[in-house]
């Protein structure tokens, strides 16, 4: 099943940085994975990858490119989302998605909010491999044939 991590939270509470981490983490850990299509402008970041044969599409601006991901044939997409809104109901309208909905909180200290990123990102990461090692059978299935 395809699917779509959604990060929600308020505005300035670090979705577009945790969702820049899954890219790092995830380009760490896979470092063969194969980079499709990579836009970068200052902090905003768009990319589409392949691990495991599982196409990727990570974007940390809430102006999510949910056509072009569609377009790419992403499997996952993983996005930042106000807590509703105009991205909101994109991501409840992607057809054949199921949609996980995970939420960045404020944080008393910066210290604590950059922590709490990380923890999410990591979250983000392990959640994506889940989709990763599911997709495996089905490779091999169709490379067998």
């Amino acid at each position: 099943m395809k699917k779509v991590f959604a990060l929600k939270g308020r505005p300035n509470v670090g979705k577009s940085q945790t969702i820049r981490t899954v890219d790092e983490l995830l380009r760490a850990k896979y470092p063969d994975a194969r980079v499709e299509d990579e836009h970068r402008t200052g902090t905003e970041l768009r990319v589409v990858m392949t691990i495991n044969g599982v196409k990727i599409g990570v974007e940390s601006s809430t102006n999510v490119s949910f056509d072009f991901f569609l377009s790419r044939g992403c499997d996952v997409i993983i996005c930042p989302s106000r807590t509703k809104g105009q991205t909101v109901n994109a991501v409840n309208a992607l057809p054949g998605y199921e949609v996980v909905w995970l939420e960045q909180r404020a944080q008393s200290a910066p210290f604590e909010q950059v922590l709490s990123n990380l923890a999410m990102a990591r979250r983000i990461v392990e959640e994506t491999e889940k989709s990763i090692t599911s997709a495996k059978p089905a490779i091999r299935r169709a490379a067998g044939r």
